[in-house]
């Protein structure tokens, strides 16, 4: 039955002939794949062409920025990974810290997002990002000038042998090498 997809098509024909303004074209498609998508299960998605490289670095042996994997919690970015081999690691952040400003941006505002770390903190090997962070158990923020770097991604943290048959291999992502 293709009844659907005629409403798409009848629906688009009356923007076109009756719609006072020209429309965002690229705007309602993208919306409309979501949101056709996201009814299917929680594995399907769409991805905007603009955002397929940032999505695709997750799968990427490396990337260039700061190292570091990051949650954000109403208005606060806190540290939750220190890639091993990252150029974070190499100056001493840590797990648990907190972002207060990136560059001379301050980067705890309601708001803050995914985004605006990846602007801010992403870029191009041997760029200079300097963070202000403020470290549980410590009075004083702490300052950090991180010089951008290709950081490691590996798949497998852990591996062990059990006994002489039975090893034991921790995958703790999945990537274009594992």
């Amino acid at each position: 039955d293709t009844s659907h997809f005629r409403r798409i098509e009848q629906v688009n024909k009356y923007i076109e002939d009756y719609y006072v303004e020209q429309p965002d074209y690229q705007k309602i498609t993208e919306k409309a794949v979501t949101s056709m998508l996201s009814e299917l299960d929680p594995h399907s998605m769409y991805i905007a062409a603009k955002d397929v490289q940032r999505t695709n670095e997750g799968l990427q042996a490396n990337f260039e920025g700061v190292g570091i994997a990051f949650q954000i919690v109403n208005d606060t970015i806190s540290v939750t990974e220190v890639i091993v081999g990252g150029p974070s690691e190499r100056v001493g952040l840590q797990i648990g810290d907190k972002l207060l400003t990136v560059d001379d941006t301050t980067a705890t505002f309601k708001g803050v997002n995914n985004n605006f770390v990846f602007k801010h903190l992403r870029g191009k090997k041997g760029t200079e990002v300097r963070l202000t962070v403020k470290r549980h158990g410590l009075d004083k923020p702490l300052q950090f000038t991180i010089v951008r770097d290709k950081v490691p991604i590996y798949s497998i943290d852990t591996y062990f042998m059990l006994d002489d048959e039975v090893g034991y291999i921790r995958l703790a992502r999945f990537a274009r090498t594992s």
